[in-house]
Parts: C-alpha cells; sequence; structure tokens
C-alpha cells in the first residue's frame, strides 16, 4: 500500500495548529488580565460618564446634555449597552470598559490572517502578543483597535467584492477615529482593482454617506452639525503635540499652541502640507494596483508620516502603522524589523503618556510614577529623533517597492 506525503507531516500540522490555538487563548489570557491593571484614569472616567449618559438618556440628546464629549457618534455606539450594563453593576467599571478594545484586537487579528495570505496568521499571532497592542487597549483602555477593525474590514469587504459593506465600515471607522480615515482610504485606493466603476463607486460612497449621515441622526446631529462637532472636537487640543513624541515634540511646541509660527509659517499648516503631500503621492501610487501588500504599505507610511509630521497628534496616533505595516510584511512588503521598530517607537510614546499621567499627585499610580522619572530630557528627544529616523526608513521602502512593483507587476499571495 502506497503511503502518499512525507512522514511525520500530519503530526507537524496537528502540533503547529495546537501551537497556533495555544497563542490565541494565551492572548486572550493576558488580556483578561490586563483589564484589571489601572488604565488611563482620565480617559476611562470620561467614557464611563459618556456611556451612563447614554444608558439614562439614550443617544437623541446626548449632545445637547452639556457634557463634554469631543467623540464623534462612531465609539458611543459601541459604549452605549456598555453604559447599560454598568447601571446595574457599577462595579465592573473600569474593565468592562476595556473589553471593547481588547476584543478588537481579536477582528483585527482575524483580518489580518484573512488578507495576510500563508503568513497572515503569524501576522494575527505577532499583533496579538505586540506590546504596543498590549499596552494601548487592553491597558490603557483607549480605542484605536475598534478603529483599525472598522477600516480593515472595510478592505477586506472591498476585496471580497462588497463595496456597500466596505462603505458602511469605512464610515464606522472615520466615526470612531477620523484621524485615520486619511490612512484608511489609502488601503481602499490601493487594495481596488483598477477603475471600479460609477455603480461599485456609487455603492461604497452612497453607504458609507448613509452611514455618517445615519448614526449622526441617530445623536440628533445633522450632517452640518456632525461637522461642526468633528472641528470642535480637532480643536479641542490646539497645540503642536499632545505628547506625541515628533517633530513638534523636539521643536518645544508640547501642549504649546499650534498657531505658533515656524519659519514665518503655522505650526498647523506646516503640518498639513507635510501629511498632505505624502499622502498624495503614496496614493498615486498604489491606486488601482489590486496588491494589498503594497496598499498597506502606503497606508502606514501615511500614518506615520501623520504621526511625526501633522499637529494636535496624542501619543497613541501611531498606533495604525502597526497592523498595517505586519500586513504588508506578510504580502512580502517590508521587513520584520520595519514593523519591529514601529512597534518599539510606539511603546515608548504610549509609556510617556501614562507615565505623564502619573506626574499629576491625584492620578499617579506607584509603577508609572517610577517611570516618569525616568524620562526626563533626552529619553523624549531620542526616542522622537528614532521615530523620524523610523518614519524616514518607511518612506524609503515604500518608494523602494513601489519601484520594483512596476518593473515586475506582481500578485498578492
Amino acid at each position: 500500500m502506497a503511503i502518499h506525503g512525507r512522514p511525520g507531516a500530519d503530526a507537524s500540522g496537528r502540533g503547529s495548529s495546537a501551537l497556533l490555538v495555544g497563542l490565541w487563548i494565551g492572548a486572550g489570557v493576558v488580556r483578561l488580565a490586563l483589564l484589571w491593571m489601572p488604565g488611563h484614569a482620565v480617559d476611562l472616567a470620561a467614557f464611563q460618564h459618556w456611556a451612563l449618559r447614554l444608558a439614562e438618556g439614550g443617544p437623541l440628546r446626548f449632545y445637547t446634555s452639556g457634557l463634554f464629549a469631543d467623540y464623534l457618534p462612531g465609539y458611543l455606539l459601541v459604549l452605549w449597552p456598555l453604559g447599560e450594563l454598568l447601571r446595574t453593576s457599577p462595579q465592573l467599571a473600569p474593565e468592562v470598559l476595556k473589553l471593547p478594545p481588547a476584543a478588537a484586537d481579536f477582528v483585527v487579528a482575524m483580518l489580518l490572517a484573512r488578507l495576510g495570505g500563508p503568513r497572515g496568521q503569524c501576522a494575527a499571532v505577532s499583533y496579538l502578543w505586540n506590546p504596543a497592542v498590549l499596552l494601548a487597549g487592553p491597558w490603557w483602555g483607549q480605542v484605536e483597535a475598534v478603529a483599525m477593525a472598522w477600516f480593515l474590514g472595510s478592505a477586506w469587504a472591498w476585496r471580497r467584492g462588497r463595496p456597500g459593506w466596505a462603505g458602511v465600515l469605512f464610515g464606522l471607522g472615520s466615526l470612531t477615529k477620523p484621524q485615520y480615515a486619511l490612512g484608511g482610504l489609502v488601503l481602499l485606493l490601493g487594495v481596488a482593482r483598477g477603475w471600479p466603476g460609477l455603480p461599485v463607486l456609487g455603492a461604497a460612497a452612497g453607504s458609507c454617506f448613509a452611514t455618517v449621515v445615519g448614526c449622526g441622526l441617530m445623536f440628533g446631529l445633522r450632517p452640518w452639525d456632525l461637522v461642526r462637532l468633528a472641528l470642535v472636537a480637532s480643536a479641542t487640543y490646539p497645540y503642536g503635540s499632545v505628547n506625541a513624541l515628533n517633530l513638534w515634540y523636539l521643536l518645544g511646541l508640547n501642549w504649546k499652541p499650534d498657531g505658533s509660527t515656524v519659519a514665518a509659517v503655522p505650526a498647523a499648516l506646516w503640518g498639513i502640507v507635510l501629511t498632505l503631500a505624502p499622502a498624495v503621492w503614496a496614493a498615486g501610487r498604489v491606486a488601482g494596483r489590486g496588491q494589498v501588500g503594497l496598499a498597506a504599505l502606503a497606508a502606514a507610511t501615511v500614518s506615520a508620516v501623520m504621526f511625526f509630521l501633522a499637529t494636535r497628534m496624542h501619543e497613541r496616533y501611531l498606533f495604525p502603522a502597526v497592523p498595517l505595516s505586519l500586513l504588508a510584511w506578510a504580502l512580502g512588503r517590508g521587513t520584520v524589523g520595519l514593523w519591529a521598530a514601529l512597534s518599539g517607537v510606539l511603546v515608548a510614546n504610549l509609556a510617556f503618556g501614562l507615565a505623564y499621567l502619573a506626574s499629576f499627585p491625584q492620578l499617579a499610580t506607584p509603577g508609572w510614577k517610577v517611570v516618569w522619572g525616568l524620562l526626563g530630557a533626552p529619553v523624549p528627544q531620542l526616542v522622537a529623533v528614532a521615530g523620524l529616523v523610523v518614519a524616514g526608513w518607511l518612506v524609503c521602502v515604500f518608494a523602494a517597492e513601489g519601484r520594483r512593483e512596476r518593473r515586475m507587476p506582481s500578485r498578492d499571495p
């Protein structure tokens, strides 16, 4: 009787599957443990107030209640059911408020596995165990992973020929973190194969518009009210940097108005130009190519450039570059060292943000207070310089991949 296949192949496959399952389960256990760590007290308190307000009065009157809220309706839709839970079980806060980003991590990981070809599972596990990812969501309690789940889901839907769903998910992502919409748009443009045609574009744009308008109306916001809210939310922190260790931090504009002039030009205007020009360049190089890896690398580049060169950046806003660069690596674009460097810079920024909170006596936790004592000059400045170097590296890698693609067009695995 002939025996097909290599000896031990089945055992090896079962071993690999068991290891993979163990890593996914272990990632869940670690997140459950991190839910009990002290997160960002200010952010979590705001989420709790918003959730309870939604549970008590519903969304229609939320923005007219006089409660400070600088978030658009996207994430408030997630907080609404949590508020119902917290009304009956207040002892579950703040742990329950960290559940959405912790759960969203697994959605992002699953999308990386599906979009990433043969190395997709490796990218997914690398994401789940990335220290920056663990620190941003399950520990801190912030919602970057929720937004990235929407944007990556939009790319997945577009890739699967479902432009209507792509528009819905893109709209939800934009209402959750509008700061990430530019990178998400570059990703969608690169995922598209050729000119999609007016019916497809209409389905995507129409469903996106309907989602945004519909969510706004749920909260009593007409389209122009939604635009005004977005502008007001952006103006909440009109500073060169909000603890983001970037160019403006180096230039002394941390918590300083971004109307300050640099070379006779307001810093805010510098930030817009230095962000939009590379974004247009990156979009032009990937639009219509249908290369998910190249599109992910372009979106990661745009996200990193925005973080390091735009004003009003918070310490968390480098986050999208991590899963996007992982997806690019999984599809043969970029290197392990590149996304590892991005992750390291993001970890340093997140640690700086949490330690900064501990500099206020009423918010101090012992561990982060010690970290804050270690983060005096020149440490933040060195991190900012390192981040700018990594961003430049990312731009160079993307440019090289774009040139290679023009010479030898390829297809994603």
